[in-house]
């Protein structure tokens, strides 16, 4: 059954005219009212029709894009993402409005509240919102046009993200050629989908290379730096003849290098890291940081696009787009080494 304004009018014994004002934050609505329409709104299960707004009203030319706020330390990779989005966006005249959204507390309904009061054309979902997280399913029940990172895709749903899978045979590749045998692996939370693509692309090159993953060689972190810290101190007690470590994001890979170095470990020369998103401080590490780095540039323009096809009556798409391995000073070459020594 579809709610309307007349359901959530009787309800509260208000007149539906009310009701609309309150809900589309008009001017002259009491804020306790405000409140009440938007509570029993949500319990309801309102969603409001937001072909039938734009018909009756101008384009508004308002793009919402919802980032992710995090309760703890994260790298927000995002950000990477945004910039050259935004400039494409601008390009078409669209203004964007920035939503930073609770990941672990979002309150069902507050897509379908945001989406009426600004009327926003369309949605961007930047990650680490996966097709399972509740705005993303809110998003597509409401069916309004948006472009997502995390898997999700409808008939108004566009999905375009980094090929993971081939960043971690890309990673696996490399530390096999430059001679590794004893490798480790720090991964992000199982749960996720870029992890299991990550690990996954990862160990089919060093099956190739005839290197089987043992599990006294994974540990497993949740992005942080203080989890790549204690997952490489872990590995270290359990494997001590490791030559290298693959870290699923960045942040743990700086954790790792802390850590190692504090146990006097040099890196590169004992063990060799390389990590994962390419965030632009991994240029300034000590060693600087060889890491997998998403083509920032390309995928940010492209969701652009992706939505303005979509509000141009386009089909929805999905499209994967590579990343590349930046080389720098954190992987030591073991077959040269031993072919100079």
């Amino acid at each position: 059954m579809n709610i309307s304004i007349k359901d959530i009018a009787k309800a509260l014994n208000l007149s539906a005219s009310t009701v609309s004002r309150a809900l589309n934050g008009s001017y002259g609505v009491h804020r306790r009212t405000i409140s009440r329409v938007e509570e029993m709104a949500r319990s309801l299960g309102y969603v409001p029709n937001l072909g039938a707004q734009q018909l009756v009203g101008k384009r508004s030319n308002l793009i919402g894009v919802f980032m992710p706020e995090f309760d703890y330390e994260a790298t927000p990779d995002f950000h990477d993402f945004f910039s050259p989005m935004h400039k494409a966006l601008r390009t078409f005249g669209k203004d964007v409005i920035i939503f930073s959204i609770p990941f672990g507390a979002y309150q069902n309904n507050d897509l379908t509240q945001m989406v009426g009061k600004r009327n926003l054309e369309g949605c961007i979902f930047l990650p680490a919102f996966s097709k399972t997280h509740p705005i993303i399913k809110e998003a597509l029940r409401l069916n309004v046009p948006s472009v997502n990172f995390g898997g999700a895709f409808g008939t108004q749903c566009s999905l375009i993200q980094s090929d993971d899978y081939e960043g971690g045979r890309m990673a696996g590749r490399y530390l096999a050629e430059k001679g590794h045998r004893q490798i480790a692996y720090i991964n992000g939370p199982t749960s996720l989908q870029i992890c299991k693509d990550r690990y996954a692309g990862f160990c089919e090159e060093l099956f190739k290379a005839g290197i089987t993953m043992e599990a006294k060689s994974i540990a497993i972190g949740n992005f942080s730096g203080a989890s790549g810290a204690n997952a490489v101190r872990e590995l270290w007690m359990q494997n001590p003849k490791v030559t290298a470590i693959f870290c699923a994001n960045d942040l743990m890979a700086m954790g790792a290098i802390m850590a190692l170095t504090q146990l006097g470990i040099r890196i590169p020369e004992q063990v060799s890291i390389v990590g994962y998103d390419g965030a632009a401080f991994t240029g300034y590490s000590n060693p600087p940081l060889t890491t997998v780095c998403h083509s920032a540039q390309r995928i940010g323009i492209r969701a652009a696009e992706l939505l303005l096809e979509i509000l141009h009556q386009g089909s929805s798409k999905r499209e994967r787009i590579s990343p590349n391995l930046v080389e720098r000073d954190s992987v030591h070459n073991i077959d040269q080494a031993h072919f100079l020594g």
